[in-house]
């Protein structure tokens, strides 16, 4: 995908394009602040929310075991570890309250967590506490300050080029991920999370990134990688601008042609 296709799909042309854009698709930035209050504790409206809509798969006791996830791959998420995939804070850190808003509102794509935008709001900054609850790393630990991101670079043909090389040949993502980005690479059969359930490596062409489809989405999925998956942070082993650049790289790998109906 050449650059100034790249740059017209996601809007890269400034910060402010990127908030326009996300704020007409109704699609906020990880990295963006919540604007309501997060109660601090559990109440019955909680409680009663989560039995209804969020234990059938996660479970009462939120171990990620309710009578739907047995036939659900990858598995529902276990509360009870603490272990939180997306979130706007480092590596091996707790998520936000917000980053679990964000999460339960918008949902995971390409999986089995969908959207809650059904419920009010109220509704869903209600299960926050109850989520909380179910692990103990909350009570002991609070969520290291967010990553800051920032537009420092641009996707140019150099930088989508240095991405391509840190994607074949820095990190050999491709080990995992595929040369194509589809998720077929020789070792993508072999990987497991951290819980012993088998899960695949994710699938660039389709476009479809599960913590977000934004430029800053995916620059923070290898700042802060994603707990309990072999998925690491990459914030030690790459510069800011070359996360930049290996962002860009593997955006433009999306195949819109071949997702069109999908």
């Amino acid at each position: 995908m050449k650059p100034k296709v790249l740059l017209d799909r996601v809007g890269l042309w400034s910060a402010t394009a990127v908030a326009g854009i996300a704020m007409m698709l109704g699609i906020a930035p990880m990295n963006a602040k919540a604007e309501f209050k997060i109660p601090t504790e559990v109440t019955d409206l909680g409680k009663d929310t989560y039995k209804k809509y969020c234990s059938p798969c996660h479970g009462e006791e939120g171990n990620g075991n309710g009578p739907l996830a047995r036939s659900m791959l990858p598995k529902p998420r276990d509360f009870t570890r603490g272990a939180y995939k997306f979130r706007t804070t480092p590596s091996g850190s707790l998520p936000t309250d917000e980053d679990i808003y964000r999460t339960i509102s918008f949902g995971v794509p390409n999986s089995t967590m969908i959207p809650w935008d059904i419920l009010t709001e109220e509704q869903r900054l209600s299960v926050i506490p109850v989520l909380k609850s179910f692990s103990e790393a909350f009570e002991f630990r609070k969520p290291d300050p967010p990553v800051e991101v920032g537009l420092r670079v641009r996707p140019t043909e150099k930088c989508i080029a240095e991405g391509k090389k840190i994607y074949e040949e820095k990190l050999e993502c491709w080990k995992c991920h595929g040369i194509e980005g589809r998720g077929d690479g020789p070792s993508a059969a072999e990987q497991e999370d951290d819980f012993g359930f088998p899960i695949k490596p994710f699938d660039f062409t389709t476009g479809k990134f599960k913590g977000g489809n934004s430029p800053q989405d995916v620059y923070l999925r290898f700042t802060t990688g994603l707990n309990g998956t072999p998925m690491p942070s990459f914030a030690k082993e790459l510069t800011d601008e070359e996360r930049w650049c290996l962002t860009y790289y593997v955006m433009s790998l999306i195949k819109p042609e071949e997702n069109t109906h999908k």
